[in-house]
């Protein structure tokens, strides 16, 4: 019952907030810097203060896999959204390489790509 009113909590945020931002970290750069699952935690927390307090959207999570973390983010205006967080994104250096995909719409829409330096 849980999973379904959890599930259905994201439907609804993802059909309010269309457009997304998905950030996904190279895993070798956490590991190899003496990293820490801390650090990825400030940096979802500087994300998710600048989304709010700027009424953006919504940081929605993150997912942990084999060589890569992705970080995802949701709203009306996925380029706004990403402009906003892109100086988070340079001055961290767990962002270094990372790919983010800036989609406008749904999944199968529009997107574009960077890499941070």
């Amino acid at each position: 019952m849980m999973f379904n009113l959890l599930k259905k909590k994201h439907t609804e945020t993802q059909k309010r907030n269309v457009e997304a931002v998905i950030v996904e970290l190279v895993a070798k750069n956490l590991s190899g810097g003496g990293y820490r699952f801390d650090d990825v935690s400030t940096l979802e927390n500087k994300i998710d203060e600048i989304i709010k307090k700027n009424n953006l959207g919504e940081f929605d999570g993150n997912e942990f896999g084999p060589g890569v973390i992705t970080l995802y983010m949701y709203g009306p205006d996925s380029e706004k959204l990403f402009s906003s967080i892109k100086p988070v994104l340079e001055e961290s250096p767990l962002c270094k390489n990372a790919r983010v995909i800036i989609r406008q719409g749904g999944p199968g829409s529009k997107q574009r790509e960077e890499v941070i330096a």
